[in-house]
């Protein structure tokens, strides 16, 4: 959270100041820009780490084991912070937000990756702050103001303008359908969970949230018999770094980094990531996986980006939009 200034005519940064003589300068907070950077590489990069690991693991048991692996991880660190056990509210919410932005938010991203190209599929996901947008105003009306209704018109113009034929030589339907129903069970999620009562323990809410999630996936792959068709022996080591690289740098790494950015700077700041990481994700698909990203599909990208970007302009007296605090991909 943004922390009060010592003089507020002054600026601060992570809240501190420097007196530089008559007029004070903003330290240089190398932890806040390494932590921003970190956010948006590692959770830009997950596009492409779930590529290699559904490679030769099926989408949703590679999911599971992703965040029952992280989930356990961050309850054990909460567990020697001696946090005390949860409410009962805590787990009620873990279970809703571990359906609506790990079971189908975020697995059904593992089985996209499969069909829809990198830089498509992030910037189809993009489009979570616009549907959160939607959301709130459906469900507790609260009304947007005219820069972001400006920017949910410019989002929908450029998704428009993705989907069409022309853009992308044709998107296959139901994986572009899927991701944008995966899109609204995340912004879903997310409303769910910022109108829910506050956990006195981000980590422990996290990671029961990630548990949950795992634990449905789990259940999800049994379900669509992917654990039968799950051979281990035939697991390459690009996957298994591919999967490595999502618990740690993904769903750990990048995490903390949120938090940190989240509580040492603003809210404004952190949500950058949801128009940086689309950007990330596009230009490691074309270094990596060598795809075309058309003038048209960059024209769209932009839009979309555009749109986003005045959506997390705050409002005069606000603190911006919030987003989610668990990682998106």
């Amino acid at each position: 959270m943004q922390p009060a200034a010592s003089e507020p005519c002054f600026p601060t940064v992570a809240g501190r100041t420097i007196d530089s003589g008559l007029v004070r300068v903003p330290a240089f907070d190398v932890r806040m820009l390494l932590a921003v950077i970190a956010v948006w590489i590692f959770w830009g990069s997950t596009f492409a780490a779930m590529r290699y690991a559904v490679a030769t693991i099926p989408p949703f048991p590679m999911a599971a084991c992703r965040f029952l692996t992280a989930g356990a991880i961050l309850y054990a660190i909460s567990l020697l912070r001696g946090k005390a056990r949860p409410a009962r509210h805590e787990v009620v919410g873990a279970a809703v937000t571990g359906v609506t932005l790990l079971l189908i938010g975020n697995g059904t991203t593992a089985w996209t990756v499969q069909y829809l190209p990198t830089g498509v599929n992030s910037l189809l996901l993009s489009l979570s702050p616009v549907w959160m947008a939607v959301i709130a105003f459906a469900w507790g009306g609260e009304r947007p103001s005219r820069l972001a209704v400006l920017g949910m018109v410019l989002a929908f113009v450029g998704l428009a303008l993705l989907v069409q034929p022309k853009a992308t030589g044709g998107l296959p339907v139901w994986p572009a359908v899927v991701a944008l129903l995966s899109c609204i069970s995340w912004a879903f999620g997310s409303i769910y969970q910022r109108r829910s009562p506050r956990s006195t323990s981000l980590v422990r809410s996290t990671a029961l949230q990630m548990l949950f999630g795992g634990a449905f996936l789990a259940l999800e792959a049994t379900v669509f018999g992917e654990w039968r068709t799950f051979d281990v022996h035939a697991v390459s080591a690009s996957s298994l770094g591919g999967m490595l690289w999502l618990i740690v740098f993904g769903s750990l790494v990048a995490y903390s980094s949120y938090l940190y950015t989240m509580r040492a700077h603003s809210t404004a700041l952190a949500s950058t990531y949801a128009y940086v990481n689309p950007i990330v994700a596009v230009i490691i698909g074309i270094v990596l996986f060598h795809e075309r990203f058309t003038p048209l599909e960059a024209l769209a990208g932009a839009i979309i980006l555009g749109g986003v970007a005045l959506m997390m302009i705050p409002r005069r007296g606000s603190r911006g939009v919030s987003p989610p605090l668990a990682s998106r991909a």
